[in-house]
């Protein structure tokens, strides 16, 4: 396994190019300009901005909830670090540019 290390973005550019071109998914950076649920996102190389309908939000920028265990009782606990107007994000964008999925925070 290899350590790669520096800031978030140059992470990701290094894992991407450590796994090597794929000509069917590309990865496009945006910032969000409306949150979620109504999620509006601008991407930084293209002149539209996708909606809710147009791209699926990864769990963990979204509100949920997880069941964990903790001294030795189940609880739920409620995630609410959701996408803010302002984020930056990761966009894989696929199907010949007809599906978009956000990633993660950068």
């Amino acid at each position: 396994m290899q350590l790669i290390e520096g800031g978030p973005v140059s992470k990701l550019r290094d894992v991407i190019r450590l796994l090597g071109y794929n000509k069917d998914v590309d990865i496009e950076f945006g910032t969000v300009i409306a949150p979620l649920p109504d999620i509006l996102v601008r991407l930084d190389d293209a002149n539209f901005e996708l909606d809710s309908e147009d791209c699926v939000v990864c769990e963990h920028l979204r509100e949920h909830d997880r069941e964990v265990t903790l001294g030795g009782q189940d609880t739920t606990i409620t995630f609410k670090d959701a996408l803010r107007v302002g984020d930056r994000v990761a966009v894989a964008v696929f199907g010949a540019g007809q599906g978009y999925m956000i990633l993660d925070r950068i």
